[in-house]
């Protein structure tokens, strides 16, 4: 899902369903304090996620002790804003 968010650092497109989705820097401090530093777009909010070159760890819910439950996407194309 594209969004024209000007704090947007990016975008990808995942590998397995060919989906896009934005990204930028998140100031959440529990995904902070989880170690995921991004907030991707998606269709019911953002995620929280580690946005890498080839790959994202995608935080896809939370543990019963708060922990963050995280899921590998690899990436089809991925460009970086300037």
């Amino acid at each position: 899902m594209l969004n024209s968010n000007t704090d947007n650092l990016g975008e990808f497109q995942e590998r397995e369903r060919g989906r896009w989705f934005t990204y930028r820097a998140t100031s959440n401090t529990w995904a902070l304090a989880h170690g995921l530093t991004h907030e991707v777009d998606v269709l019911d909010g953002v995620r929280f996620a580690i946005v890498r070159k080839t790959c994202a760890q995608m935080c896809l819910s939370e543990g019963d002790s708060g922990e963050p439950l995280l899921e590998r996407w690899q990436f089809k194309r991925h460009s970086v804003y300037h």
